[in-house]
């Protein structure tokens, strides 16, 4: 991870140990409250309409799509964490997300978004105020301050906020050069997800494999399709899976 990173050892290991915390964890964690006929709440026609009729195909990709949306959210709250490691910077209590000093000894600071489109007008107008509240203590301090919004991704180019000129746009690549010192450091954070991968698959694998037997169960036929009469009318609660199981059990003829 160092070599992948270029990065110290000892800053390697604080991003592996906020992947585990951040991402693995929390995904395991979301993975514990799911059960199989949680998997029916996600509109069965999504994957219907696109002729998948096999019980264990339908139950892959709808697992699939729930643990998508999960990690989407925690990969960001880990990037924040690697961009305040990377940076030696902190978050500070005015509502900024990063403050940090640059080699000239600019105060920086940074509100930061996931991706280009993350956030709505309100979410925009909050990191607005937060940046413009944590600036004048600082410049009470004879500090010089400069006023960022930073996208963690997908953001090419860096530029004045429009209708606010005193606040920059920072484009993703040169965001992450700027907090590592490292000019491909977004690449490289893109590779290190590949090894971290492992992490991911062994906090989660036990639980995917608990929902997916739980699903099969509840909505795959003797002959593995999909049972459709049985997805219409899933089981809600635990005690109307049990009736669910229970009456299918009923109705099984014996070999």
């Amino acid at each position: 991870m160092r070599a992948a990173l270029g990065v110290p050892e000892k800053v390697a290991k604080q991003i592996v140990q906020a992947f585990d915390d951040y991402v693995a964890r929390p995904l395991e964690a979301n993975l514990k409250n799911l059960h199989g006929r949680d998997l029916a709440k996600r509109n069965p026609m999504i994957n219907t309409a696109r002729g998948i009729d096999s019980a264990e195909e339908w139950v892959e990709r709808v697992l699939a799509d729930k643990e998508t949306s999960a990690i989407e959210g925690h990969i960001g709250t880990w990037m924040e964490e690697v961009a305040r490691i990377v940076s030696g910077g902190i978050k500070p209590g005015s509502g900024v997300d990063l403050q940090m000093q640059d080699e000239s000894g600019v105060m920086q600071l940074y509100a930061i978004q996931s991706s280009p489109n993350t956030k709505n007008a309100g979410g925009r107008k909050s990191d607005i105020d937060a940046l413009r509240r944590g600036g004048p203590p600082l410049r009470g301090h004879r500090q010089r301050v400069e006023l960022n919004i930073a996208v963690l991704a997908g953001r090419a180019k860096t530029g004045p906020l429009r209708d606010n000129g005193e606040i920059t746009v920072v484009g993703s690549d040169e965001f992450w050069q700027r907090v590592s010192g490292i000019p491909d450091f977004r690449a490289r954070l893109l590779r290190a997800t590949t090894i971290l991968g492992w992490l991911v698959k062994r906090r989660s694998q036990d639980e995917a494999a608990r929902i997916k037997a739980e699903a099969m169960m509840l909505f795959g036929d003797d002959e593995g399709r999909l049972d459709l009469e049985a997805l219409a009318h899933a089981p809600r609660t635990a005690r109307e899976e049990r009736q669910a199981l229970l009456a299918r059990a009923l109705n099984t003829p014996d070999d």
